[in-house]
């Protein structure tokens, strides 16, 4: 995700900072590895850290032209403040909670496939996965048979060990959080 915000930045002829969410800080020192010959260096800044520590002096710094901020929606209004006091344009993606639409006359083999992969991608961790599922009503009961059976067909495991769809969470709170919607 952070490429989508690194690109056009890029492309336009800017250099980047980029502070990823504690959560996942190595996978884009990966990614600037595979692209460290075609970026020259200190176009593309990383900064990791935790918490508003990190973040609020970017956000709220002078020499900031432009703030794109995928997160959580308590730490969005933390940014959006920062920015404000310096007039700094922002872009906030919040706190995703997208419907996938699944109408009377779809493929269901397709909207099934369709489905469980916007409702499974990184384990559902991603802002922009599928948290709802709108169904038309004559349809719902067969889309969820299949719904369930496209869920516990899928493998689960390490990711690293062998070849699974579904891996772990990413942290203690997020299983905590599933569970609560499960029960």
């Amino acid at each position: 995700m952070a490429v989508w915000k690194l690109a056009p930045a890029i492309a336009a002829g800017n250099c980047v900072v980029l502070k990823p969410a504690e959560q996942t800080p190595v996978s884009i020192l990966y990614v600037m590895e595979l692209i460290a010959d075609l970026i020259p260096a200190g176009v593309i800044n990383i900064v990791n850290g935790f918490g508003v520590e990190a973040g609020k002096p970017l956000a709220s710094s002078r020499r900031i032209a432009k703030i794109a901020f995928t997160g959580s929606t308590s730490t969005g209004r933390v940014i959006a403040q920062a920015a404000a006091n310096n007039l700094i344009p922002a872009t906030l993606e919040l706190g995703g909670k997208n419907a996938l639409i699944v109408l009377e006359d779809a493929d269901m083999d397709m909207a099934v496939c369709g489905a469980a992969w916007a409702s499974y991608l990184h384990q559902g961790q991603i802002c922009m996965s599928a948290g709802r599922h709108l169904v038309h009503q004559r349809i719902v009961e067969d889309y969820t048979q299949r719904m369930v059976a496209k869920a516990k067909a899928l493998p689960v495991g390490n990711p690293f060990t062998e070849p699974v769809a579904m891996g772990p969470m990413i942290t203690a709170k997020q299983v905590e959080r599933v569970q609560r919607l499960v029960d």
